[in-house]
């Protein structure tokens, strides 16, 4: 997200796609940090990637932080300077753009149609689970947003990605489908748009076209207090968590 002042570019905010790329070892600080990345530091309900660096040895990526730096978390250290090959690992990386986009997709339904706002979400490897603010609940709404969230999902729509001011896109109708308060504070926010249905501020990776989602199945409903539903759901290919 741009306004990071941070000595690692961010090459997954602009090509989620990018499978391999090659970096410099800038700093060793409980990890590694690097000149440019690919790996997706865990964020916004999002998992890191993992994967592997290459180099005078193989350094196995067993997790991503994103602080002030983004420190990868390795197996074994590499030195500085020296210059790395990034592998991540595609099978986890490109399920989690797929529930990401279908995220956002189901949390335009629930707040176009039901005026309802997530709370929460947590991607995992083969499902994803939202926290959502419903004020008027009943079995057949789950229903519902399954059924619009495939109709959209086969409209094949575009998703792409850019950067607006914060005041901008703060002040946009309906771009705000979240707790405002689980919006990054900063002057410049990367935005998402899936077609004509969704426009938010999002950090994450997503898939090109919705095309690529598959079949979504909602399976489990929990209370989570007053107002408050857990929804669980899981992608066509993805075995249930």
């Amino acid at each position: 997200m741009m306004g990071d002042n941070m000595q690692t570019k961010q090459i997954y905010l602009d090509d989620s796609y990018l499978k391999e790329i090659e970096a410099k070892v800038m700093e060793i600080r409980d990890g590694i940090i690097l000149d440019r990345t690919i790996f997706y530091p865990a964020s916004g309900g999002q998992p890191s990637d993992t994967g592997l660096m290459k180099g005078k040895d193989d350094y196995r990526v067993i997790s991503v932080e994103k602080g002030e730096e983004i420190i990868h978390k390795v197996d074994k250290l590499a030195e500085i300077d020296e210059k790395v090959l990034l592998m991540i690992d595609w099978d986890k990386r490109y399920a989690h753009m797929r529930l990401h986009t279908a995220i956002h997709i189901i949390s335009a339904i629930a707040m176009n149609e039901f005026k309802a706002r997530i709370t929460g979400n947590q991607i995992g490897d083969t499902g994803a689970r939202i926290d959502f603010n419903f004020q008027d609940w009943n079995s057949d709404i789950s229903k519902s947003i399954e059924k619009r969230a495939n109709e959209e999902i086969a409209k094949n729509h575009e998703v792409s990605w850019g950067y607006m001011k914060r005041e901008d896109i703060l002040n946009m109708e309906g771009s705000v489908k979240v707790d405002p308060r689980l919006i990054p504070n900063l002057e410049i926010l990367r935005i998402v748009k899936i077609g004509d249905i969704d426009i938010q501020p999002d950090g994450g990776t997503h898939v090109k076209n919705t095309s690529e989602i598959g079949e979504l199945k909602i399976y489990k409903i929990e209370n989570k207090g007053k107002n408050n539903k857990r929804m669980y759901f899981t992608l066509s290919g993805m075995s249930q968590e």
